[in-house]
């Protein structure tokens, strides 16, 4: 979230998140298919999102890909 200007500090039990407007650019997922369903929802309000290595959400929706595109078309 810090690469798309976001305030985010780590705490010993979670995240600390202060309000910034965000920027498009890469989404890191770490190879986790949370962040980047997390991701996409991000991107559907801040252009320019890319999402890194989308395919991993495939390990809980296969076919994400095509449904959130088809969504987004309205199909």
């Amino acid at each position: 979230m810090t690469a798309l200007g976001g305030d985010v500090t780590e705490t010993a039990d979670g995240l600390s998140i202060r309000p910034r407007p965000l920027h498009g650019g890469p989404f890191g997922t770490y190879r986790d298919h949370r962040m980047a369903m997390a991701a996409a929802v991000v991107g559907l309000v801040v252009p320019g999102v890319g999402i890194e290595d989308v395919d991993t959400t495939a390990k809980t929706l296969p076919g994400f890909t095509g449904r959130w595109t088809a969504m987004l078309a309205g199909g």
